[in-house]
């Protein structure tokens, strides 16, 4: 076993030593965010120019920062415990993260004993953070950087990408403050995301909301029949943008295999944080709507949420 080699090493390392306590903390002024590659080990820091006791360097697969959880809580302490102040995304042009061996991916798991479903309804590539390409991996990193609440709007965030085979560094985002509007690919998985102003554009003329249960469209209060009509303008937004348009295909293809109501709100939910990057409205109009309904409509208002994203063949009519 790997670890009796390691205890075996950590006793000849403390026998050579003289017990000293580590120095107090000192402030860092820069935090980088690269990928988790072992590879990179000795190429990064020698290409930033940087000691790895002058910057923190936080490691993820791909570079990925998602807009909560790991990296960003350890940046938010980093900022506020050590003085951070500029933090660095770098991205490298060789990232298996770009390619991301799917196949490969469930034959090795499979081959250990665990099940497709215990990962989840989501797609494999965006549970594992798969970026379509180094440069919109970096970018979409630095937009949830960026677009932290709880990150202070001094901090400045930019991103690169090492070539590395060369050691170079490209810049793919300049330096911003946090809070300040960064430019984001659109979702992880997307080759042609939406602007804002497309996605809260108005709806075209559109058959009414098909009935998901005993209520009447009369029962549903006007402030949550607008939440709905801008849900279905954003829908139809989607389904202008070529880039989009795969994507909406995909999750009602998901869709089709979960049909649980549960599990295909689950699924709606997260299409809603990837394609709103840019624009947070359609995401926070669906959780006014699960979250703000009154219990005795939110099942009803809920299907009908689900109409907006059902397969095309399978809509109820009215």
């Amino acid at each position: 076993m790997l670890l009796d080699g390691i205890l075996e090493r950590n006793r000849m390392f403390v026998a050579g030593r003289e017990a000293r306590p580590l120095p107090d903390p000192e402030k860092l002024h820069l935090a980088v965010v690269g990928c988790y590659d072992p590879r990179l080990d000795p190429i990064l820091p020698g290409a930033l120019g940087l000691d790895t006791r002058t910057a923190f360097f936080l490691r993820a697969a791909g570079a990925v920062v998602r807009p909560d959880g790991d990296p960003l809580r350890s940046l938010a302490l980093a900022a506020y415990l050590f003085g951070v102040e500029e933090v660095l995304v770098v991205g490298h042009t060789s990232c298996r993260m770009a390619a991301f061996p799917s196949a490969a991916f469930i034959e090795a798991f499979r081959a250990r004993g665990v099940n497709r479903e215990t990962f989840g309804p989501a797609d494999l590539r965006e549970w594992a953070g798969a970026i379509p390409d180094p440069k919109r991996g970096v970018a979409a990193s630095v937009a949830a950087i960026a677009g932290a609440p709880f990150l202070p709007a001094d901090l400045t965030v930019a991103g690169l990408v090492l070539d590395d085979s060369t050691g170079a560094l490209q810049v793919v985002v300049p330096p911003a403050r946090c809070g300040a509007a960064v430019a984001a690919p659109g979702p992880i998985a997307s080759a042609d995301p939406l602007t804002s102003t497309e996605a809260l554009a108005p709806a075209a003329p559109s058959a009414p909301l098909a009935p998901a249960s005993a209520t009447s469209s009369a029962d549903i209060p006007p402030e949550i029949a607008r939440e709905i009509e801008a849900l279905r303008a954003f829908v139809t937004a989607l389904e202008k943008s070529a880039g989009w348009r795969d994507q909406l295909a995909q999750l009602r293809s998901d869709m089709e295999r979960h049909p649980g109501a549960g599990a295909r709100l689950v699924l709606v939910e997260k299409f809603l944080r990837r394609a709103t990057v840019n624009t947070r409205g359609a995401a926070a109009a669906f959780d006014r709507l699960r979250t703000q309904t009154a219990a005795t409509l939110r099942a009803p208002v809920m299907e009908r949420v689900l109409d907006l994203f059902r397969p095309l063949g399978g809509q109820r009519k009215p």
